[in-house]
């Protein structure tokens, strides 16, 4: 069960940072909001892969 909690954290992780990206492609003045946005994805996906490591044991 924690396996796929961690596959789901790692997409919403990878989500959020496409996410990010449109909205510093579309948005006026949205660096300080885009990095925001990546850092959370990152912190979002790491959490998933640590999550998963712990799940399978490797």
């Amino acid at each position: 069960m924690m396996f796929y909690l961690a596959k789901i954290l790692q997409a919403l992780g990878i989500a959020d940072v496409g996410y990010a990206l449109f909205v510093g492609l579309t948005e006026e003045k949205s660096m300080g909001k885009e990095l925001w946005l990546l850092g959370i994805g990152v912190v979002v996906f790491y959490l998933g892969r640590f999550l998963e490591t712990r799940a399978t044991g490797s």
